[in-house]
């Protein structure tokens, strides 16, 4: 089973995930690093700040870069037409 390393950077610096995770492929890293950005800002909301510029990078054991996946697409952001 592959293994994947999720490093967070965002508008508080780096953090690096020095253990990382066994997953199927890929696509089961893409979906972790979702979730993760998604945790990250509900955190953010509870302190009301969003923050959409930051990433998580995905990278294999000997730190090759194999996705990068931005804030902005984990969340699909709505705005109605109504008036503050």
């Amino acid at each position: 089973m592959p293994h994947f390393h999720f490093h967070v950077s965002n508008g508080t610096g780096e953090t690096r995930d020095e253990e990382g995770v066994d997953l199927p492929d890929l696509d089961a890293a893409h979906a972790r690093a979702l979730s993760g950005i998604r945790s990250i800002l509900r955190e953010e909301l509870g302190r009301g700040v969003l923050d959409f510029g930051g990433m998580i990078r995905i990278t294999d054991p000997q730190g090759r870069l194999v996705r990068e996946v931005p804030f902005d697409s984990a969340v699909e952001v709505r705005r109605s037409g109504r008036p503050r």
